[in-house]
């Protein structure tokens, strides 16, 4: 401890000691370029990062074309008979409060969890005090007119506020922040101390000082965490020309476009892609493309309103040079794609992709098709699977985030579309507060973060330039964001971030379940395509993992991918996938595997191998009794017997569990005029595209489902659904289970269920112990499973302890073969 209070102490005097070279300096009189320190003073390098710069990247950073003027503050902050409320004005706001100062205490030291909540008033209160400045801006911040006056519970909705602070981010960990400026940060609670959800209120929303009035002997940091006015009735590209070539040259080795062609696979897009084209912005038409052009494309939603678009019949048209100046074809363009055509010849970039210009769009009778119509339909195909390939590749991809369809356009890019008024206000003179606009702001009820095939595209982008809440912004592989209302970042990063787990590679939740829970929940117009719009970011995960996917669950860790969660109580079927794997349900999951053991994928594949039994095989069809391994292990050794990961079998239970292979069995209808089992959307993520039916051998049980009392376990709350418990035929509870409701209403409680025994499992992370070693905290997920013509699906999973299997009603467990669909 005494070390580290010495290192304090010193990091503190070293930081001092910069102030006062800074703050005794000549000051520049060039209006754009006072408000940052030299580079030679390491304003823009966090501590962590000085000592890796070499020469050359600080030779670097002068190449970058210079800071644009800080605009003017807007009229619009002071109206007439404005006044602080009894209630703000007792919250003594002062300019110089928002600074921290070499001489405050938290100077040099690190942010701090907020604590010392504030209570401003309830929110229809608020909303009265018109002529308040601070409530108006406090009520803009929180959220606007989405903010409920009374909240879920029936009680009326509080707005509370702390203090605290931000500044220089560690990109390693990027939840740890040097004290630099002071922040309000706002909080909606509702009447019984709960807290309003994100599609009532902004994400952390926080209020600072305008960095127009930033004391004159402030430390030189602190200007970067300040928002700034932007420019108010249409965007400046400048912006973005500024950010790019920030990037490109103090990122160049993180955010080209090598590294993930190489983990990828790609070669060259021209040549890769079938018939690939572009939109040539200086000769105004679709042209093909050759070489490896730099190209910026656009990620949008169509809407349900048809328009103009590649077809044969339009393609001579829009290959003649100065197409797109002609009145015919430009009028017929619609807005969306107008503006972003705007953006790209704006920020320097020729080429253009947009997939209704660029891929052909004819439909034909795929009955009735000819051998050109086949070859263009393939063709088409090929390109949609590879759409990874085309975003990823791009230079930029341009996010209509806000444009609600194709026809909507994107607010700012011509003059007097913005439609945006900034949230400053004047709290006196020369002292005006803002909030910080983030880009995820209002996002839950834009159509474009709702769809699937949108993910993937921001997923590959190496340069997302993202138009939202009449705001622009720019998010880089370097995973630093510009946006309008805050100075550029300039750091110079020369290696990647590290996952969230140490290793790199190696985070279960960085490279599986996060894509799998972002995706899983979002809209598609067509449910066919639930695995075309994952492709890309599957072909990412199996060449990661170095391992197939078998209907949306990587095969490498196959059992405990199968524990997921819903997250919404109205999740429903999906009838064309199977109900084990995520894709078989509308609504979302949540796999949460790091939540109960850990993010290392070392440590999984480990505990898989000690932990799991069952002999996973995958059904080819209906009507044979065809079945392959689901994965294959590679671990062979003469008398050996293994299971599903390479370990040697271990006898767990006292009845015979030897047969594993499945017996000969079809599903096809064998009665005229029955039903067979249903046939599932084509798996293209599966380099063995079966039939979604896993055949398998377990332990079968029959338990009662009934009420229970018994608490969830564990800190965070219990996924949707009701929670019932698993009751064995000794009336003792042996587990619990979150039940959907949809399925309680049609199954009457209490009631005897079937379940299969999945796997070894927790309820919980181990606390401060090792997380295999505590062997009677591991318990038995199991599967309720509700019965179908020959086969069974999937209702939800839950637990009991090991050994509650021999209280199952009837004749006790014992082994079984199933089917699984």
């Amino acid at each position: 401890m005494a070390e580290e209070t010495e290192l304090e102490e010193q990091l503190t005097k070293k930081l001092a000691l910069q102030y006062e070279q800074n703050t005794n300096k000549e000051p520049n009189n060039n209006e754009g370029d006072i408000l940052e320190p030299s580079e030679a003073d390491g304003g823009w390098l966090t501590e962590s990062e000085v000592d890796d710069i070499s020469t050359d990247d600080e030779a670097l950073i002068t190449t970058l074309p210079p800071r644009l003027p800080l605009l003017p503050v807007p009229n619009h902050v002071s109206r007439p008979g404005d006044e602080l409320c009894r209630d703000c004005t007792l919250l003594r706001l002062k300019r110089d409060r928002f600074i921290v100062w070499p001489k405050d205490p938290d100077f040099g030291g690190y942010v701090q969890p907020d604590k010392g909540l504030i209570e401003l008033g309830q929110v229809k209160d608020m909303r009265e005090r018109k002529n308040c400045p601070f409530c108006r801006l406090v009520l803009l911040a929180l959220g606007g007119d989405r903010v409920p006056d009374v909240g879920d519970d029936g009680l009326p909705v509080k707005a509370q506020l702390c203090w605290t602070t931000d500044g220089t981010r560690d990109r390693n960990q990027p939840w740890v922040a040097h004290n630099e400026v002071r922040v309000l940060r706002i909080y909606g609670r509702t009447g019984s101390g709960g807290y309003l959800g994100i599609e009532q209120m902004n994400l952390f929303p926080d209020i600072s000082l305008l960095v127009n009035d930033v004391p004159t002997n402030a430390p030189p940091k602190t200007k970067r965490f300040l928002p700034r006015p932007i420019q108010p009735d249409r965007i400046d590209f400048r912006l973005v020309q500024r950010w790019l070539s920030i990037c490109e040259v103090n990122h160049c080795r993180v955010c080209g476009n090598a590294s993930d062609t190489k983990q990828l696979g790609w070669t060259d897009p021209s040549g890769d892609i079938p018939d690939l084209r572009f939109i040539d912005l200086e000769d105004r038409c679709v042209v093909r493309a050759s070489g490896n052009p730099r190209y910026a494309a656009l990620s949008y939603v169509w809407g349900r309103e048809p328009f103009f678009c590649l077809t044969t019949k339009t393609l001579a048209a829009l290959e003649k040079p100065g197409a797109f100046d002609t009145d015919a074809i430009w009028s017929q363009i619609p807005a969306t794609i107008q503006d972003a055509m705007t953006v790209a010849r704006n920020i320097g970039v020729r080429y253009l992709w947009v997939d209704s210009l660029c891929i052909c769009q004819d439909q034909f009778d795929v009955h009735n098709m000819t051998d050109e119509e086949s070859t263009i339909l393939k063709n088409k195909m090929e390109s949609i699977r590879l759409m990874d390939y085309v975003y990823g590749a791009a230079y930029v991809v341009i996010c209509a985030a806000e444009s609600q369809n194709a026809f909507a356009g994107i607010r700012g890019v011509r003059p007097g579309t913005r439609g945006f008024r900034q949230p400053i206000e004047q709290i006196a003179p020369d002292f005006r507060l803002a909030y910080r606009h983030k880009s995820q702001d209002g996002s839950d009820s834009l159509p474009y973060y709702s769809r699937g095939w949108t993910y993937q595209e921001r997923h590959f982008a190496t340069r997302l330039l993202s138009f939202s809440n009449g705001q622009m912004s720019l998010r880089c592989k370097s995973d630093i964001s510009f946006n309008e209302h805050t100075w550029e970042e300039e750091t110079v990063i020369s290696s990647k971030r590290p996952p969230s787990f140490a290793g790199e590679g190696n985070d279960i939740g960085d490279i599986v379940e996060g894509p799998i829970q972002n995706y899983s929940g979002l809209q598609l117009t067509k449910s066919s395509d639930v695995y075309n719009a994952f492709a890309g970011v599957a072909r990412q995960i199996r060449r990661q993992l170095e391992c197939d996917m078998c209907h949306g669950l990587p095969v490498k860790y196959f059992d405990w991918l199968l524990l997921w969660e819903p997250l919404k109580h109205e999740q429903t079927r999906r009838d064309g996938a199977p109900s084990w794997s995520w894709s078989g349900w509308h609504g979302g999951v949540f796999p949460r595997m790091w939540d109960w053991y850990t993010r290392d994928m070392r440590a999984i594949r480990k505990a898989l191998r000690r932990r799991t039994w069952i002999i996973w095989y995958h059904r080819h069809d209906h009507d044979n009794s065809e079945c392959t391994l689901v994965h294959e292990h590679g671990r062979t050794a003469p008398g050996v017997v293994r299971n599903f990961y390479g370990e040697r079998l271990r006898k767990r239970f006292p009845f015979d569990c030897s047969q594993t292979e499945p017996t000969s069995r079809t599903l096809a209808p064998t009665a005229a005029g029955t039903v067979g089992p249903p046939e599932y959307f084509a798996d293209v993520i599966s380099s063995r595209p079966y039939s979604g039916f896993l055949q398998f051998w377990t332990v079968w049980a029959m338990f009662e489902i009934a009420e229970t009392k018994t608490p969830w376990p564990g800190k965070g709350g219990p996924p949707p659904g009701k929670q019932m418990g698993i009751f064995g035929k000794s009336g003792d509870e042996l587990g619990i289970i979150m039940v959907p409701t949809a399925w309680l209403k049609e199954n009457p409680t209490p009631c005897k269920r079937e379940f299969l025994l999945l796997c070894e499992a927790r309820d919980v992370r181990a606390e401060d112990k090792d997380m295999d070693t505590d062997d009677h905290e591991w318990r038995y997920r199991v599967m309720l499973l509700e019965p179908k013509e020959g086969y069974y699906e999937r209702v939800t999973i839950g637990s009991i302890g090991r050994g509650d299997e021999a209280d199952s009603f009837g004749d006790g467990p014992c082994w079984k073969e199933f089917i699984l669909g």
